[in-house]
């Protein structure tokens, strides 16, 4: 019995801890009229107690509180959702900002490429953290149109047979990036490690 208790805690669902403490602190609140300063509270203390992964919209926090009772002053909780929403796009729209050179029409060197995959990695953790599934989905395209664009510009008789290499090797890179983000880092150490990689891009 002890073992099935340890078990149903290690797995139970973030979604049932996330309303647990959306209503904890509801009550703590002491109030029967929902509006901003209250739900910009809850946004908060889901922050500090659970991390970015637990972040929810004014909306989804305000249906919570409304099936266990709460008054809500409609149009306050509507605009701050609007407000909470674009501002959520914005930040996203600058962290992505800079990684539409995967995309540009002209070679990247090798150092360039493997910083803009870095910062591809760092921004799908961060769409995965926060279960964001439109960010995430923003980053994939990115790589794989990337990959795309690369491939274009490796077959590209007006570059010389260095920079075609080089563009081909990005396209590799950006295929394990795309297929096992995760591993990409250390795999990519081990291939620049490579005697065919010195041999090639030694210069």
């Amino acid at each position: 019995m002890e073992g099935t208790e340890s078990k149903d805690t290690k797995h139970k669902p973030m979604a049932l801890t996330k309303r647990a403490l959306i209503i904890a602190v509801w009550e703590s609140l002491d109030c029967t009229m929902v509006g901003e300063p209250e739900l910009g509270e809850i946004q908060a203390a889901l922050f500090r107690q659970l991390g970015a992964g637990a972040e929810m919209s004014p909306a989804a926090i305000a249906r919570v509180l409304a099936d266990e009772g709460a008054e809500l002053r409609h149009p306050e909780v509507i605009e701050f959702d609007a407000r909470w929403r674009e501002a959520k796009i914005e930040k996203e729209s600058r962290q992505l900002q800079g990684l539409e050179e995967l995309l540009m029409a002209k070679p990247l060197q090798l150092k360039k490429a493997a910083g803009l995959i870095k910062r591809l990695e760092k921004a799908r953790q961060r769409a995965e953290t926060s279960g964001n599934e439109a960010a995430l989905h923003h980053v994939h395209t990115l790589a794989v149109t990337g990959r795309q664009q690369a491939e274009l510009l490796a077959t590209d008789r007006k570059l010389d047979q260095q920079e075609r290499a080089e563009q081909a090797e990005i396209v590799e890179w950006l295929k394990v990036w795309i297929q096992t983000p995760v591993l990409f880092a250390d795999w990519l150490e081990l291939r620049r490690r490579s005697p065919e990689f010195q041999k090639k891009f030694s210069g």
